[in-house]
């Protein structure tokens, strides 16, 4: 259960970054932007997270996972 909140974790927090800077600097109001970056973030790391999981019960191979050095 670890990898998959921490899959979760790291895209939620990368996403609300990337999301919150986007609507800053579009000039939106400071509490629209997080409100939108958390809703939106929330989303895509559960797709995300959905994806890996429905593609790891598949056997469904992972390039990016593959390439990476193995955890300590």
């Amino acid at each position: 259960m670890r990898p998959i909140l921490r899959w979760y974790a790291t895209v939620f927090a990368f996403a609300f970054v990337v999301i919150a800077a986007a609507h800053l600097l579009r000039s939106r109001p400071m509490a629209f932007a997080i409100s939108e970056a958390l809703l939106w973030a929330s989303i895509t790391a559960a797709v995300y997270v959905a994806s890996r999981l429905y593609n790891a019960r598949r056997g469904r191979a992972c390039a990016l996972c593959d390439d990476l050095p193995p955890a300590p």
